[in-house]
């Protein structure tokens, strides 16, 4: 049963180092693209849609998988200093994880920065950027620096409470991003990679206690905390 756990916990955290936050990065982005593609097709303030139809040509290359060809108008458009506020912040997102994939980090998180910087208080964008940036943190093995932006990505989008009644009655607050189970989930593994037992356990414990109706992410907790 040891054996188990030690071989359950030595694939948790191989995963993780060399594939977790490249499949969780892609996985807002996409939803960051559908999200731009919609707002392309319903914008109606003049200024708003300027801005988003400067965005159009590298969503299209995006949305068809063309990311080369998408990564380079994004930077146009971002270079011209043509695009501002929301806009840019969206470009800056999409290039930069073009560029993580590519594996160009440092470019990566000056483009996640940025996003961050000018997606004010759009939550689907700032959550995203600053995914974002800890997932460069994560792959560059700073684990304090992606620690404490996991942190704050829990804290400012984490709304859910884990009542149970409240959750029965439909009352139970709604997250205001999607990936707050898997931001808990990644900061369990960092702490763990810190040597800081104590919270990798109690952040397991508490994903169990939020998101237990989560089967993918309760499975998850469930085997570390055997693993202990």
């Amino acid at each position: 049963m040891a054996n188990e756990a030690n071989a359950n916990n030595s694939e948790i955290k191989e995963f993780f180092v060399r594939h977790g936050s490249k499949v969780v990065v892609a996985l807002v982005v996409i939803l960051v693209v559908v999200a731009g593609v919609v707002q392309l097709k319903d914008s109606r303030k003049a200024a708003a849609a300027e801005q988003t139809e400067l965005l159009g040509a590298g969503m299209t290359m995006l949305y068809a998988n063309d990311k080369d060809n998408a990564l380079a108008e994004f930077e146009s458009k971002i270079n011209s200093r043509s695009l501002e506020g929301l806009a840019l912040a969206k470009a800056c997102l999409y290039a930069g994880n073009i560029k993580y994939e590519k594996g160009d980090l440092d470019g990566a998180a000056a483009l996640f920065q940025k996003s961050l910087d000018n997606a004010g208080s759009v939550v689907l964008v700032r959550s995203a950027a600053l995914h974002g940036l800890a997932s460069v943190k994560m792959e560059k093995e700073d684990y304090a620096a992606a620690a404490n932006l996991l942190e704050k990505y829990v804290s400012e989008f984490g709304k859910r409470t884990g009542d149970k009644e409240d959750r029965f009655q439909k009352e139970e607050p709604v997250d205001e991003a999607p990936m707050v189970a898997d931001a808990m989930w990644k900061l369990t593994l960092v702490y763990q990679q810190q040597g800081l037992d104590a919270k990798a356990k109690n952040t397991a414990e508490r994903l169990l206690e939020v998101y237990g109706d989560n089967q993918n992410y309760a499975d998850k907790a469930q085997k570390f905390l055997a693993s202990l």
